[in-house]
């Protein structure tokens, strides 16, 4: 892989993370006061850290290549930089909503719907036009006259987007299937997850946006079954895709909506807050299925570890689940290589996917149930 510091691209890409980061991290800061209500004596420092953030992201995924799979040889692949700037991009944004919701998660213990409502259409717009956020692999192409050749591509709902193709019932036009599943999780999502977001319903504070906004709520219907219809007329890796996110944010929003119903009336009480479940909806539409398991599993340790600390040191008794699965997803994203190196195995056997999922319910329970047990104790 040529060394991106020494081509123009290169140099543009580092003035496009100083820019990009001062422009979202001044977009942050705007949108999360004006919704509190307040200023902030933080803004100037958030501020410099989304600077900071998008240069050291940018560095650990174009110039450093972290992302990036390696071939046989140990080397690694040749991407255009433009994909890798791409990639970065599409993180960035991410991380910025994810920002958000931890800012305020933090502060109010509550996700606004504005938030997660808006990174999932976002997500599902990038997943047909520029699919790189998704998280890269190598897939092997035979050839008669060499070795296999590895060549880099993005993990989808059944493997690589490109490499791997899906049930052909799923596909785009004429097969129906495929309409009929990615509306039906659309429509599902849309009808349990987007509450009027341009209220806080729980912290009793109204957004920036105007109350009688065109129906924002109606707004989404039209404009996500539409896009939908339209990626399908369309078909191929553009409608692929989309099907992928859309299977991501069934898979997460289902996992944690199925451990929080069950823990809930194990313990009497509601485990998790319903935004939990609308955040993890939007980590499926950027990564897909696949890495929001591993989100929700580390997410788990983090969250208990932080809950008990916070417990600790300030008599806190909440669980403070939503920052956890955020800065999970930032972990996740950025090892992904030798992460995926470790547990893609999994994936590719039911069996033991079967078994990754009982052991992923099982301890967030044994979690919850410790938690209880230290405030109990407490």
């Amino acid at each position: 892989m040529n060394d991106p510091f020494s081509s123009l691209t290169g140099w543009v890409g580092g003035i496009v993370a100083v820019v990009l980061g001062t422009l979202l991290g001044r977009l942050l800061t705007t949108t999360v006061t004006r919704w509190l209500g307040e200023k902030s004596r933080l803004e100037r420092v958030v501020e410099l850290v989304a600077v900071a953030a998008a240069v050291g992201l940018w560095w650990w995924e174009v110039p450093a290549g972290r992302l990036t799979p390696l071939a046989a040889d140990g080397s690694l692949f040749e991407v255009q930089p433009t994909i890798l700037l791409a990639r970065w991009a599409g993180h960035l944004v991410f991380f910025t909503l994810l920002a958000a919701a931890t800012w305020i998660d933090m502060r109010y213990r509550v996700i606004p719907d504005w938030i997660t409502v808006t990174g999932v259409m976002l997500g599902l717009v990038v997943a047909c036009l520029l699919p790189e956020p998704f998280l890269p692999v190598g897939w092997e192409v035979e050839r008669s006259f060499a070795p296999p050749a590895i060549l880099p591509d993005v993990l989808a709902a059944f493997g690589g987007l490109r490499s791997v193709p899906g049930p052909v019932w799923l596909g785009g036009m004429p097969h129906l299937g495929g309409l009929a599943v990615a509306g039906l999780i659309f429509l599902t999502w849309w009808f349990f997850c987007t509450a009027p977001f341009i209220e806080a319903e729980s912290s009793g504070r109204s957004s920036p946006l105007p109350s009688a906004a065109l129906e924002p709520r109606n707004m989404v219907f039209v404009a996500g079954l539409g896009g939908i219809v339209v990626v399908w007329f369309m078909g191929g890796h553009r409608f692929d895709a989309l099907q992928a996110g859309l299977i991501g944010l069934a898979v997460a929003a289902g996992l944690v909506w199925g451990v929080r119903e069950g823990a809930s009336h194990a313990m009497g009480r509601e485990a998790m807050g319903f935004g939990d479940v609308t955040l993890m909806a939007m980590i499926g539409v950027w990564l897909g299925w696949q890495p929001a398991i591993l989100v929700f599993f580390l997410a788990t340790f983090l969250g208990l570890a932080h809950g008990v600390l916070g417990l600790l040191l300030h008599r806190d008794n909440e669980l403070p689940y939503g920052p956890s699965l955020c800065l999970a997803t930032v972990l996740v994203v950025v090892g992904w290589r030798p992460l995926w190196a470790a547990v893609g195995g999994y994936f590719a056997d039911p069996v033991l996917l079967a078994i990754m999922l009982v052991a992923v319910v099982v301890l967030t329970a044994a979690a919850l149930w410790v938690w209880q047990w230290v405030r109990g104790a407490r």
